[in-house]
């Protein structure tokens, strides 16, 4: 990947993930909610990022590249062996992690000529040892992306609505509902900026309303639909 280039990513070949990497001046830059979790390399430390419920602000001081997995909504949790909850909205240090396995992690990225490489290779074989991702969470993202009610979802899987509340909070770091919420509002972002009519991005994306739209927008981005579907100098 050219670094160079603002941001690059490409699909990994041996997990469910995007590998990226991105160019940063110095300044603040602005990550959206997206229910995924990443394993960011910038060059000296090996972070977890999310999964957010809120935008979250990366500062920084110099030009950096950073390098990262970006983890499918519910893999993450199985390659670390740890809830997702206990990294929402946050980025930990790997090395805080308690954990030899992880340890390792860190001096086999440092040693080879590409980290994120070496750091894919270990994800998957640790993946791959777990069993590999679970079938339900699929499912879960699938028809709460259609609209299913929580309800419905937990009928589907044979699960009370708290066991589904319980699975939710260890695979994706927060309940069905909120991810729901992070769902819906990724899914209309490409729609304004393509010059969708708000009202019908609305409409389309399973808002009650425009009204209901902008509150969501604002507890989720930080930003109301008019504000990103705003043309950037």
């Amino acid at each position: 990947m050219d670094e160079a280039v603002g941001y690059r990513e490409r699909r990994s070949t041996l997990l469910p993930a995007v590998l990226w990497r991105r160019r940063c001046e110095p300044g603040e830059s602005t990550v959206l909610p997206d229910g995924c979790m990443d394993l960011i390399h910038d060059g000296t430390t090996i972070r977890v990022a999310g999964p957010d419920t809120r935008p979250h602000v990366h500062r920084t001081d110099r030009p950096t590249t950073l390098g990262a997995i970006r983890f499918a909504p519910g893999v993450a949790p199985i390659v670390l062996g740890l809830p997702a909850s206990e990294f929402r909205d946050d980025r930990v240090d790997l090395a805080a992690l308690v954990d030899p396995r992880v340890r390792r992690w860190i001096d086999d990225a440092a040693a080879a000529p590409d980290p994120v490489l070496a750091l894919e290779t270990l994800a998957a074989r640790e993946l791959r040892a777990a069993g590999g991702p679970v079938s339900w969470t699929g499912a879960t993202i699938a028809e709460l992306r259609h609209g299913a009610t929580v309800d419905a979802v937990a009928a589907d899987l044979g699960l009370t609505t708290r066991q589904l509340h319980r699975r939710c909070l260890h695979h994706f770091g927060y309940g069905p509902k909120m991810l729901q919420r992070i769902l819906r509002v990724r899914d209309a972002l490409p729609a304004l900026r393509q010059d969708t009519v708000l009202s019908d991005s609305a409409h389309l994306h399973g808002f009650a309303d425009y009204p209901h739209m902008v509150r969501e927008f604002r507890a989720i981005t930080g930003s109301t639909p008019r504000e990103i579907a705003r043309p950037r100098a």
